[in-house]
């Protein structure tokens, strides 16, 4: 018993540093974005949490967003690869590989409306200049927070690792002193498609 603990534990080893035992292969997926996702973010701690709320403070307005495929096509598995000379240890060798993906297109453009006011001097509609963005998928630029345009500029050519979706957050930089507030995403990409989605109704907790 002890010859063939040792016999399996040998194997695995051998299947963890032998090069080419297991091969992926890296060659990019294509998929195309063709869905969102809005989740409000409570942003009133050290670090951004997804709530179920619709409440948020005055100065701490932001949406997680999600792009995707809604087909599903966000992760591939490699078949069951057998090293020779241990096929009784086909369980321990089998691969299980992180694929990259591509899009089929780019970002070009991210336009937001507010449906109220957001006070006095700041009516409804084109508010995309109050809005900065913090990419969370692939992320490139750390802590920092990005202009919009830099934020589509950085899906060209991006190669997506585990799963085809963009994901990214979207901070609203002044204070709402409306009660209410609501908001229209536009997303545009290289090939024209417009997708658009729309955040639940917003309330403005008091100071």
């Amino acid at each position: 018993m002890l010859k063939k603990i040792l016999f399996i534990l040998l194997s695995l080893n051998l299947l963890r540093i032998i090069p080419g035992c297991c091969e992926c292969d890296e060659a990019a997926r294509p998929f195309s974005f063709n869905q969102t996702d809005i989740v409000n973010l409570d942003n009133t701690g050290p670090w951004p949490e997804y709530t179920d709320s619709d409440t948020m403070r005055p100065a701490a307005v932001a949406f997680s967003i999600s792009l995707f495929d809604s087909t599903g096509y966000f992760y591939a598995q490699a078949p069951d690869i057998v090293t020779p000379g241990f096929s009784q240890a086909k369980a321990f060798a089998k691969c299980d590989c992180a694929f990259p993906f591509m899009a089929n297109q780019h970002l070009t453009q991210i336009s937001i409306e507010s449906l109220y006011a957001l006070s006095p001097d700041i009516p409804a509609g084109e508010v995309s200049g109050l809005f900065v963005a913090k990419p969370t998928s692939n992320a490139a630029s750390g802590n920092l927070y990005i202009l919009l345009n830099d934020l589509c500029n950085q899906t060209i050519g991006k190669v997506y690792y585990d799963s085809g979706i963009e994901s990214f957050d979207l901070y609203l930089k002044t204070e709402v002193q409306h009660p209410e507030a609501r908001f229209v995403f536009t997303f545009t990409f290289s090939d024209s498609l417009i997708l658009r989605d729309t955040t639940r109704l917003i309330t403005i907790a008091a100071r």
